[in-house]
């Protein structure tokens, strides 16, 4: 379902938090590539999906977490890095979440200024309770 959904807006890359797939593994997905990474069902887990026309462009994939993974194109001799986070939500302990943007900042440090980055995620943040100035972006439902 998500794959056709890409695939009719034109996303040629996209990040995926609170995925089905357990285990630090690849499959295919309707025709996109999925790299996945999650310890435990039923918990965290992210992904990166990349169509079919980049696919074999994929150079490196890195497994930081069950909440961080990154990948690595060179497309047309640029080089290309997508993160895919899912930050803790606000109940959890703040030892979990200090860690986890610990591992984002060192992930994003170890990029080269020179390279492109690109970050998706859900990073479970809170920005009011109306949606005034962010209506594409918030649902109404934080406080």
């Amino acid at each position: 379902m998500l794959a056709k959904i890409l695939q009719k807006r034109k996303i040629n890359i996209a990040c995926a938090q609170e995925s089905r797939w357990v285990g630090a593994k690849a499959r295919d997905a309707d025709g996109f590539k999925l790299w996945f990474s999650g310890c435990e069902r039923g918990k965290n887990k992210v992904g990166i999906l990349v169509d079919r026309d980049l696919k074999e462009l994929v150079v490196e994939v890195r497994r930081v977490t069950d909440r961080l993974m990154a990948i690595k194109l060179v497309v047309g001799g640029s080089t290309l890095n997508a993160i895919s986070a899912y930050a803790p939500q606000a109940g959890l302990d703040e030892e979990i979440k200090r860690r986890l943007w610990e591992e984002l900042d060192g992930l994003v440090c170890g990029i080269p200024h020179t390279k492109k980055l690109f970050i998706g995620g859900d990073f479970n943040g809170q920005i009011g309770v109306t949606s005034r100035g962010y209506n594409g972006v918030h649902g109404g439902f934080g406080f």
